[in-house]
């Protein structure tokens, strides 16, 4: 391999006319980096090719006996890389490999789960060491890991064949949370060389969310209800379906009575026998013991929930607080007998006591905490997961918004790497991004809730001037639910008439694209959440002006706390001064700036794109703006305007830019 045979491939393989330059200097970066067994982290904003400037050299690379193995976050992002790929022509095997609820699972008739899957053993679908199918087909050999078996090509579950490929496969295409629990399987066969992730902006909290364990002991009683209903005879449930959703002690007392009746004090759940297909007893009737078993449970699971109901809120607990211990082996074959039974998907029950027993794999990196009436247990830095994982590969990371790219390298397990920061490929003269010098600090006050309301309703006033300054499609982006319901009701008082669609708290992706497609279909005004912004990509004059209500800085809660201190002890112990100043940037500071770059990047996406930013929090003009453009989270200069100067600033830019519009268009050439 030499860099002159790359180029040349680069440009045959490449599918349009000609490359971008940042394109160019990408797909040799990344050449260079993999040659010289380094990785590298890659910003390259909107608009500059990043995914067919990793997929080349991937494609030379493995061509050439590497395996690579690529990562991001979303299906339709997987969906299109695989797509991408296949238009380059190759003859490569490439595995497409999707988390198990994403597959149809035919022991169940439903939709895959993979609890369920790992305790079915006995499962026809999947392979084993009989070398002839029920079906009749003389199976296919898999020898891995030193284990010889068998699978039917006819008979095989989709999840499965999915995984079998990816042994063998030359690119394979996952996304980050089925990299946390696969790679290692996957590896056993063939080391993997390069790791390629894409949104790497989104790896760290992939990795910490498939890394943590959360006890919620609401869902598994409400699981044991539905069973022992399941499972009683017709005159127990005519007493059943008489009593409320709520009153969960009524309905248990009813099963606990008939079950005294019965039982004669007798041990139900050691009187269950397990066959493999159905459930039987002895000694006592089959429903009698079932549901003594299942009140059993419900009786342990209780003293849980009001242990945890006991335990103060996002506040850091130790783990000794953590002693939960149920003693019914019995509740994990009746689910599973359920969930076959009712042809469902989930097993709460079944994850409830999986989480139960994880506890005991707590380390000191993990940080325990209440939150909504669950226990949560998150690791605090996830590196060491991610720099195990990575192995030997050289690991390249891209993303159109990183921020610090040292400090995405550091919190992801990267270590030293080499970094390249890409410029965009649109026009920086046709987006202004303005702070307001006399915008409200909207930093919240937990003491002064009358200081509070007054900072909001001069927010309120400040973003309809904007709006009406704008004088086009506008999205306004807030922190909190809490603050766009007062924002929205202020719009309507105050005579907006404009079509006003707001994102709403739970809302469901197949709504929330609706609510896009419509607001950018009839225009008006989009009020959304930050978390909202990053699926936003609006073209044109369908969006014209972004409205950062606030800074999003996240909420102190336990983890980002426990973060920050280990953070500064370890930059303590290295002599580094302003230790303090240093943890906050890495943590607190570094999750809102990246989120303004992504809420930012939702305005320009193509080249005929246009408009301003106007970021109201006053906290952005007085030092987050210059700190962020001190740490290259920023990559162009603000406008510090009052809000009468930027009334009068936002109509004429706006025009100027329609203007260009016109002149460039195609029809006037």
């Amino acid at each position: 391999m030499d860099f002159y045979e790359f180029k040349e491939y680069s440009k045959e393989k490449f599918p349009y006319h000609g490359m971008r330059p940042q394109q160019e200097v990408l797909m040799g970066k990344i050449y260079e980096c993999v040659t010289k067994k380094k990785n590298l982290v890659v910003e390259a904003p909107t608009g500059v090719g990043k995914t067919l400037s990793y997929l080349i050299p991937a494609l030379y690379f493995a061509e050439r006996g590497k395996r690579v193995m690529i990562l991001t976050e979303t299906i339709d992002q997987q969906e299109r890389i695989v797509e991408d790929l296949n238009s380059l022509k190759h003859n490569l095997k490439v595995s497409f490999m999707m988390g198990k609820g994403n597959f149809f699972c035919k022991a169940k008739g439903e939709k895959a789960n993979t609890l369920y899957c790992q305790l079915n053993k006995g499962c026809i679908y999947r392979p084993n060491k009989k070398p002839v199918c029920v079906c009749g087909t003389k199976k296919e050999k898999i020898e891995f890991d030193g284990n010889t078996t068998f699978y039917c090509p006819l008979c095989l579950c989709d999840y499965q064949k999915a995984k079998i490929e990816s042994f063998d496969a030359n690119i394979i295409v996952m996304n980050n949370s089925i990299y946390y629990y696969l790679k290692d399987e996957i590896d056993k066969k063939k080391q993997t060389d390069i790791v390629i992730c894409d949104e790497a902006h989104k790896l760290e909290g992939s990795i910490r969310n498939a890394a943590t364990i959360v006890i919620n002991p609401k869902y598994a009683l409400r699981r044991l209800r539905f069973m022992a209903y399941h499972y009683s005879n017709s005159r127990l449930r005519v007493h059943m379906d008489r009593v409320t959703e709520e009153d969960d002690e009524i309905f248990w007392t009813i099963v606990e009575d008939y079950v005294v009746k019965n039982a004669s004090g007798k041990d139900c759940k050691n009187s269950l026998v397990f066959d493999g297909f159905k459930i039987t007893s002895f000694g006592l009737k089959e429903d009698v013991a079932i549901l003594g078993t299942l009140l059993e449970g419900y009786n342990e699971i209780v003293k849980i929930k009001e242990k945890i109901e006991d335990l103060s809120e996002n506040e850091e607990l130790d783990k000794k607080d953590l002693k939960f211990k149920i003693d019914n082996k019995a509740l994990i074959p009746l689910e599973l007998q359920f969930v076959a039974d009712r042809r469902i998907s989930d097993v709460p029950m079944v994850e409830f006591l999986e989480n139960l027993g994880n506890l005991r794999n707590i380390t000191g990196n993990f940080v325990v905490y209440k939150n909504n009436g669950s226990i949560l247990c998150e690791p605090v830095l996830v590196s060491t997961y991610l720099n195990r994982l990575y192995g030997d590969a050289s690991v390249v990371h891209c993303s159109a918004t990183l921020g610090d790219l040292k400090i995405h390298a550091i919190k992801t397990g990267m270590g030293r790497s080499e970094t390249l920061l890409l410029d965009s490929p649109f026009s920086k003269d046709r987006r202004n991004i303005i702070a307001l010098s006399d915008g409200e600090d909207m930093k919240f006050n937990s003491i002064d809730f009358q200081s509070n309301n007054k900072k909001r309703n001069k927010a309120n006033e400040n973003l309809f001037k904007m709006v009406n300054a704008a004088k086009g499609n506008t999205l306004i982006l807030f922190k909190s639910f809490g603050d766009l319901k007062t924002a929205h009701e202020y719009f309507l008082d105050a005579g907006y008439r404009g079509n006003i669609y707001c994102y709403e708290s739970g809302m469901d992706g197949k709504a929330a694209k609706k609510l896009k497609e419509d607001f950018q279909k009839y225009g008006g005004l989009l009020l959304a959440t930050g978390r909202f912004a990053e699926g936003v990509d609006i073209p044109g004059d369908a969006l014209t002006c972004v409205i950062i209500d606030s800074l999003p800085f996240p909420v102190p809660t336990p983890l980002l706390k426990r973060e920050q201190t280990l953070l500064e002890e370890r930059l303590k112990s290295r002599k580094v001064k302003d230790a303090h100043w240093s943890a906050f940037l890495m943590t607190s500071f570094h999750i809102m700036a990246r989120t303004v770059i992504q809420m930012i990047g939702r305005l320009i996406r193509t080249e005929t794109d246009y408009g301003v930013v106007v970021i109201q929090d006053k906290r952005f003009n007085d030092w987050v703006g210059s700190e962020m453009l001190k740490r290259k989270y920023l990559k162009d200069k603000f406008l510090p305007m009052s809000v009468d100067t930027a009334t009068e600033y936002i109509p004429k830019f706006m025009k100027k830019m329609k203007e260009d519009n016109l002149k460039n268009s195609s029809f006037f050439k």
